[in-house]
């Protein structure tokens, strides 16, 4: 049973944390990726020595600019330290103009502001395709671990492990991207 089947057995007050709990549970997959526990190697920079002149960089030397891939990655760890702490900030400031967004980190914030809490896995992104050039529109499959909801006086939220497809509409930054929209497909 889908979970947009199990939304409609409910009615009442019920419903609502019911709708929350749900909404959550479906935006999680999609705004979460996976991290690794493995640390990033630290690159081994030689000391200068006094005879040869410390490099400056010049005016063409300039940041990369971050990938599409890259952003989605990015902005999918937000969202996971935004479901875990219940801080939305930095995952708003990635979603700039994102109503599903939006409303995503409002349903996390309603989890935290009853007393809530979230025990989440984390996430895999398992791939990320190009849909179109204009917008720029990818197409995100995404592993999600268990998710468990705990909001105090209510029944705890618990949905399985899942696999989803989102599509993800970036809107180009100068050197990034903010997310302009992501909806489930």
């Amino acid at each position: 049973m889908g979970s947009f089947t199990v939304l409609t057995l409910f009615s009442g007050r019920h419903l609502m944390h019911v709708r929350r709990a749900l909404a959550l549970a479906l935006a999680v997959p999609a705004l979460l990726a996976g991290c690794s526990d493995d640390p990033e190697p630290t690159p081994k920079i030689p000391e200068p020595t006094s005879s040869s002149p410390t490099p400056t960089p010049t005016e063409s030397e300039t940041a990369e600019a971050e990938s599409p891939e890259e952003f989605i990655r990015r902005w999918q760890a937000a969202a996971d330290e935004m479901a875990m702490s219940g801080r939305t900030a930095e995952f708003l400031r990635m979603s700039k103009g994102c109503q599903a967004c939006a409303t995503y980190a409002e349903q996390v914030s309603d989890v935290f502001k009853d007393g809530g809490e979230v025990d989440f896995g984390g996430s895999e992104v398992l791939a990320i395709k190009e849909d179109s050039v204009d917008p720029p529109s990818y197409i995100v499959d995404v592993r999600a671990a268990k998710l468990r909801i705990e909001i105090p006086g209510e029944s705890p939220q618990v949905f399985p492990a899942a696999t989803q497809r989102y599509r993800m509409i970036l809107k180009p930054q100068t050197d990034s991207f903010t997310m302009a929209n992501y909806s489930v497909i």
